[in-house]
């Protein structure tokens, strides 16, 4: 089955266009489409474990963008087409005018089926700076140059990847330094603070041009108090 969405402006494709060139440099493969018929959700997955006993933690880059109109769908799509095709239907768009943009076909996945993040019932949490963030995703950047050779197999790049992104940032505990590198990647760094809120397992990191999404263990106390609600 094919689906479509609608924006209001080229202005809002090109912008989910950036958020998708941005996450292709760091990972191949698909992205997760939601669409209620008001709002387009689009998921990437910065990091995620492969296996069981893989301590990666899941990392997802989240982008939102509200629709004119749209079919409902909640599918897995080549990050690789809906680049293009997001591109394709903005170019040929008017430069004030709606964009459609039809889908590619759904792409089987074994890892998005088990990732949903909860839509309702954030705490508010002490917010954490932009530099902090940034600072964690250069640390772990030359962590791993240096700890990996030039030629060293599959099996160890993922473990020394695992064990970087997977450290707590200082004083933010269910914060993963993967987090930090999700968010540099992506471009939410641009402004001073980006909110924190925890739900369950997950916590949420929201800047002005997207979220950050973390699975992690269970809501710990090590966040600070509540400063308000979502």
């Amino acid at each position: 089955m094919s689906y479509a969405v609608t924006v209001s402006t080229r202005e809002a494709a090109i912008d989910l266009t950036s958020f998708l060139t941005r996450a292709r440099r760091v990972l191949d493969g698909a992205a997760r489409v939601i669409s209620d018929g008001t709002h387009l959700q689009v998921y990437v997955g910065i990091l995620m474990p492969r296996g069981l006993l893989d301590r990666t933690p899941t990392v997802l880059g989240l982008r939102v963008a509200p629709l004119v109109s749209g079919d409902n769908c909640d599918v897995v799509v080549p990050l690789e087409s809906l680049v293009y095709r997001i591109e394709k239907a903005a170019s040929d768009a008017d430069a004030d005018g709606e964009v459609t943009i039809g889908l590619p076909a759904p792409s089987p996945s074994l890892h998005w089926p088990s990732i949903s993040p909860p839509r309702d019932g954030w705490k508010r949490r002490m917010g954490i700076p932009a530099d902090q963030l940034a600072d964690t995703a250069r640390r772990g950047i030359e962590a791993i140059a240096e700890a990996i050779p030039d030629s060293v197999g599959e099996a160890v790049v993922q473990k020394v990847r695992a064990e970087v992104w997977g450290q707590p940032i200082a004083h933010k505990k269910a914060i993963p330094w993967g987090a930090g590198f999700a968010a540099e990647t992506l471009g939410f760094l641009e402004q001073r603070t980006l909110a924190v809120h925890t739900c369950g397992h997950w916590v949420r990191l929201s800047s002005d041009h997207g979220y950050v999404l973390v699975k992690g263990h269970e809501e710990p106390d090590g966040l600070g108090e509540p400063d308000g609600e979502d």
